[in-house]
């Protein structure tokens, strides 16, 4: 069986998203991390309630620093409904990406019906 050019092309891309997401992934693990480490330490205001708690009860946040967080509070609730919107429609994305791998793979299984006997018709790729 032969896979016309534009197929071969989407494998190979794919392949390639494929090997390299492990790296890009722990990547953006280990920034997210470093990211959490240095604000706890230089702001620990924006990723420790404890330490908010804290101050609180002990009355030593600044007044300024009570009214910026109310005000920011709205815009920080917007800005996780627009990752979650955005969130959504990569999913649609990544469906419509794997209805083409299952919309190749029917045509790569149509076509060789005795899998066994022709050996397997990803192997020419």
């Amino acid at each position: 069986m032969k896979l016309d050019e534009r197929q071969i092309q989407f494998l190979k891309r794919r392949g390639k998203l494929v090997g390299l997401w492990p790296l890009a992934g722990s990547l953006l693990l280990v920034l997210l991390l470093v990211l959490i480490a240095w604000l706890y330490f230089r702001a620990p205001l924006l990723v420790n309630p404890f330490e908010v708690m804290a101050r609180l009860d002990a009355g030593t946040i600044e007044e300024s620093t009570l009214l910026l967080s109310a005000v920011l509070l709205p815009v920080m609730t917007l800005t996780c409904i627009v990752i979650l919107i955005a969130m959504i429609l990569f999913m649609f994305s990544a469906f419509s990406t794997e209805k083409k791998h299952l919309l190749l793979i029917a045509k790569l299984l149509e076509e060789h019906k005795s899998f066994h006997g022709e050996g397997n018709p990803l192997e020419e790729v």
